[in-house]
Order: structure tokens, then sequence, then C-alpha cells
């Protein structure tokens, strides 16, 4: 299995053989999963309401089943954040690709919540390995590194033209050592 990051840039690679890339940022994610993985998309009020979902663990941003190849996505959290409903959409990819090898290793229900991760698997290391691959998917680093000197590190208008949010930008800069020591919090 390739690194969360080299799977993003493959995933990029193979999009943009296919279909033509076309002007990134922003990264098109959900065509990615829809055209590419053939994955659908499917906006809901409450995860929790879906047959097999972990209860008690509050609200849920995502969830992939992989039987029926549907990533699932909170409405309420999609409509207040459209950059955080991208994230989402980016990291249930992600646990298709690094955790489902796209559907090959059976009929997974799900890989969010803890007790849903397969069996011997680290939850941790695999809810961080789908958050590196989404942030990596949504902010290339090649471009990410360019496109941030050259805007003034101005986090708004980044986010903005990743279509991120503010705090998943942040963190992204953070993460690769690009955001000047003056904008740490």
């Amino acid at each position: 299995m390739a690194d969360p990051g080299t799977a993003a840039r493959n995933l990029l690679a193979e999009y943009d053989s296919e279909y033509g890339l076309g002007e990134v940022p922003p990264s098109p994610v959900e065509e990615i999963a829809e055209s590419l993985l053939l994955l659908d998309v499917v906006d809901i009020e409450d995860i929790r309401t879906i047959a097999g979902a972990p209860q008690g663990a509050g609200r849920i941003s995502g969830m992939l089943t992989t039987a029926d190849r549907t990533i699932w996505v909170d409405r309420l959290e999609s409509e207040r954040s459209l950059g955080r409903r991208r994230f989402t959409i980016a990291h249930e990819i992600g646990h298709w690709l690094l955790h489902a090898q796209r559907g090959e290793q059976g009929n997974f229900e799900r890989f969010c919540r803890a007790p849903d991760l397969d069996p011997g698997g680290d939850p941790a290391k695999q809810e961080g390995e789908a958050n590196d691959f989404a942030a990596e998917l949504l902010m290339p680093e090649e471009i990410i590194s360019t496109v941030s000197a050259d805007c003034g590190f101005n986090l708004g208008l980044l986010a903005s033209q990743f279509d991120v949010s503010v705090p998943a930008l942040e963190l992204r800069l953070t993460k690769l050592k690009l955001l000047p020591a003056w904008m740490h919090s």
C-alpha cells in the first residue's frame, strides 16, 4: 500500500489521465469519487439512521459503506461548510483506497469509528492516514507550497481557492512547515 500522500497524488494523476484535471485548485473531489471510483456520494440528515451505523457516538460527519459503494455525508454539516463536506468526501475516498483497496478486501460496512475498523487495524492510524490522504487530495503539496507564498499566506483567500475550511488549510500548512512562524496560534 502506498503512503497516503502518494496514493492521493496517484489518484489525481489517474483522474487527469482519464478525464482531464483542468484547473486545480480546487480538486474535483466529488467528481473523482463518482466518475473515477464509481462511488455514490449521498447527503443524509443523520448518518446514524443508516442500518449498521455506529450508535451512541454523536453525530457522524461521513461514513463509507463498501457493499453499496456509498459515501454518506452529514447534510447539516455540509450546509454549514462546503469545505468540510469536501474534506469528508476526500477522507472517505482515502478509506476506500487505503483500507478497502477499492472494495477488494470484502464487504466492509464503514471505517470512521473505532469499533467499525477492520480487526487488527489501528483506528487512530487509519483515521490519520485518511486525513493525510484528504489533505493531499484537496491541497496538493506541490501546488499549495507555491500558491500560499504567492498570496502572502492570506488564509481566507487560500481556503477559498482550494475550497476547504480555514482550519483544514492552517493544519495543512503547519504540517508542511509552510506557515510563517508569526502566524502560528
